[in-house]
């Protein structure tokens, strides 16, 4: 599994930087702030709730916020299973928010090699938009998504941390395409052992259209356990 994961990111690695070439693309500038919770209900099973706000347009719009719960239970000591809820209003042109609704399905692995840790997860999402409002909205949009992540661990309450991610669109009319990659990087700050802070940054760009959008993004998320 984290074969294939490096594969993955090896190759949004080569996509990045090529796309510093690209002449035709639109760029934004955005901030994503969340909060999340997380309750160990026994050893094996966990219950997330959070609540992210997504600001877009050089940071100065709203452009969607949502909550999700999720659960987690664990196979094994480095290997995992869960499933969410995503209950989503993302802006429209008219300023008015569409309803959403995503459910998420992962598989998550991970491993520590002296002070770094790499954890890597498949998700498997399917979305509904425009539920009421649209002819298409009992289809969802499908998409298998891959993440490898890496941190280092100081042994002090500073971790820096790297990621990269891929989206495919499973039931794209043309078959199945990659038209999303995601690249971020950040330190977490632990305050005690149930509560941390992690800042960042994230490059969210599109591919495999005439007019990509790629959107540079700060990250702030803080993190408590129950």
């Amino acid at each position: 599994m984290f074969s294939i994961m490096r594969s993955n990111l090896l190759s949004i690695c080569f996509l990045l930087l090529c796309s510093t070439f690209a002449v035709a693309q639109v760029n934004d500038a955005g901030l994503w702030t969340s909060i999340n919770l997380e309750k160990k209900i026994t050893k094996k099973i966990a219950v997330d709730l959070s609540q992210e706000f997504r600001f877009n347009e050089n940071i100065s719009e709203l452009g969607s916020f949502f909550t999700e719960i999720s659960a987690q239970y664990k196979l094994h000591k480095n290997l995992s299973i869960g499933a969410g809820y995503r209950f989503i209003n993302k802006r429209e042109l008219d300023d008015s928010y569409e309803k959403r609704h995503r459910m998420l399905f992962d598989l998550n692995a991970k491993e520590k090699f002296s002070k770094i840790a790499v954890s890597a997860r498949i998700r498997f999402q399917s979305q509904y938009s425009g539920v009421n409002t649209s002819e298409n909205g009992k289809v969802p949009d499908n998409y298998l998504r891959t993440k490898l992540s890496w941190k280092y661990d100081f042994e002090k309450r500073y971790m820096p941390y790297v990621s990269g991610e891929t989206f495919f669109h499973l039931n794209n009319p043309d078959g199945i395409l990659f038209d999303n990659y995601r690249i971020s990087f950040g330190i977490e700050y632990e305050f005690t052992k149930r509560s941390d802070i992690q800042l960042g940054y994230l490059i969210d760009r599109e591919v495999q259209v005439s007019n990509p959008w790629t959107s540079y993004i700060t990250t702030i998320a803080y993190n408590y356990r129950f």
